[in-house]
């Protein structure tokens, strides 16, 4: 509210009210890169997709958005005992390495706030930050383990516990392309965690598995995204 009282201030100086709203496509990546085959690796393993609306008072404005994606996150871990029974007919020593793999589903939905500084007629640069939340969906999120030669076996999310919201902050800049085609990249920090080493040490699978090395599960990443405003 308070932001929307600072902007409508400038709004006459700025030129007036608008209003847009469209989808966007992109990818996450824990590193910026400009090569064709990294930004192919993240359209193909970190698929980006959603809607955003804009509210512009002068040259400022409000972006909320919605975005679906997955994230995917491996920890090695070590077996409390021999997991016989975890894994029919196979023995995996107490202490054996295991790489325990978190696929989790996610709808984020960023309000950034931001100032966009018009270049030309077709150009304009922005800058923006907000807060996020993101919501996990607990019945598209799995998680397998694997131990040397064994097969990845596959966990249900039932089995256990996930945080419904995480919350977190973006920043980031961005340019409109002839006032329609739209480039945003921002740096999403994680400040609550999407999972923890307690989810999973009260559950059945905390007797067969030392979980205490799933200590960070903060969303931290680049989030690079092409958009198209409609209206």
């Amino acid at each position: 509210m308070a932001a929307a009282l600072i902007m409508s201030s400038t709004a006459f100086a700025g030129g007036g009210l608008g209003f847009t709203i469209g989808p966007k496509v992109g990818y996450q990546t824990a590193v910026l890169s400009y090569k064709k085959a990294d930004i192919q690796s993240g359209f193909s393993n970190h698929f980006t997709i959603g809607l955003a609306a804009r509210f512009e008072i002068g040259n400022f404005y409000i972006q909320p958005e919605a975005l679906y994606f997955k994230t995917s996150n491996l920890f090695e871990l070590n077996t409390n005992y021999n997991v016989e029974d975890l894994l029919p007919g196979i023995n995996i020593p107490t202490g054996a390495g295991v790489d325990f793999t978190l696929n989790a589903a996610n709808i984020q939905v960023p309000v950034l706030i931001g100032y966009k500084l018009p270049l030309a007629n077709i150009l304009a640069i922005r800058i923006q930050a907000g807060p996020t939340l993101n919501f996990v969906i607990p019945k598209q999120t799995l998680a397998s383990y694997a131990a040397g030669s064994v097969n990845p076996v596959e966990i249900s999310n039932e089995t256990f516990d996930t945080k419904s919201v995480a919350f977190g902050l973006q920043a980031g800049v961005g340019i409109d392309l002839l006032k329609r085609i739209t480039l945003d990249i921002n740096y999403n920090f994680g400040i609550s965690k999407v999972f923890g080493a307690d989810v999973f040490n009260n559950t059945a699978l905390g007797q067969y598995f030392d979980f205490n090395n799933v200590a960070n599960t903060h969303a931290n990443m680049f989030m690079v995204t092409i958009g198209y405003r409609f209206l």
